[in-house]
């Protein structure tokens, strides 16, 4: 049997992802912060301003992510004035200029057990 090692690194990934090589990883999971919220923890993206920057962090994660790995990115768009704020769909277009694919959606479930 295989055993799986995992560390948790506290901090910004931008930071965390240059200290690993180019194709480390076979996947990676993320869930930022969504534009305006946790403003106590991260000091809050405002909308018009997340795409500038989660580009360089998706870089890394593009570099330090095996060919053959997958991205998952759990993102919420945001409702300002009334209107769905189209970051979340600039987002998705300037990561495919970077070189990701995209698929849309995964579902994950989340099983009870008792």
């Amino acid at each position: 049997m295989q055993k799986i090692k995992s560390n948790i690194h506290f901090g910004d990934c931008l930071e965390i992802l240059a200290t690993y090589p180019d194709n480390f990883f076979d996947l990676i999971i993320t869930s930022p912060p969504y534009a305006d919220s946790r403003a106590n923890s991260y000091g809050g993206i405002k909308p018009d301003d997340y795409v500038a920057w989660f580009l360089p962090r998706a870089q890394q994660m593009l570099r330090v992510l095996k060919p053959t790995g997958t991205f998952i990115l759990n993102i919420k768009e945001k409702v300002v004035d009334g209107e769905r704020h189209t970051y979340v769909i600039e987002l998705i277009l300037e990561l495919r200029k970077q070189g990701w694919l995209w698929t849309e959606e995964f579902i994950w479930v989340r099983l009870v057990l008792a």
